[in-house]
């Protein structure tokens, strides 16, 4: 492994643990898939952040939030619809470190928050 990607898997790595999970982590099982993925560093352009929940998420007070690393909001939404998915359109990512924050109504009542990191990585074409 060269220095430069010495450094950059070293300077990812405390990016990661800058955005580590939050309290509400206890309450995590109730996402069961995202796309980008906690963690996920992603080389394709990200057009669109999708959660995927164990049970149905409320309308209205369910939203997503997606935030730069100093966390100046890039894009959010509210749930349209009562659904197992929560989808944020989002503008063409430029390569960095990227939050989504989610907060969600489930249907017995109880709301759920959490948030993961992710990358996206520069294109090797640039």
């Amino acid at each position: 492994m060269n220095l430069v990607s010495y450094a950059g898997a070293v300077a990812f790595a405390a990016e990661m643990a800058f955005c580590s999970a939050t309290p509400a982590q206890a309450h995590h099982r109730f996402l069961v898939e995202s796309f980008p993925a906690s963690k996920q560093v992603v080389a394709n352009p990200v057009r669109q952040i999708k959660l995927v929940f164990e049970g149905k998420a409320d309308a209205v007070i369910s939203t997503i939030t997606l935030k730069t690393r100093n966390g100046t909001v890039i894009a959010k939404a509210a749930q349209k619809e009562a659904s197992r998915e929560l989808v944020l359109d989002t503008p063409v990512l430029q390569p960095g470190l990227y939050e989504v924050d989610y907060r969600v109504l489930a249907t017995d009542g109880d709301i759920v928050e959490g948030s993961f990191p992710f990358v996206v990585q520069a294109s090797l074409s640039a």
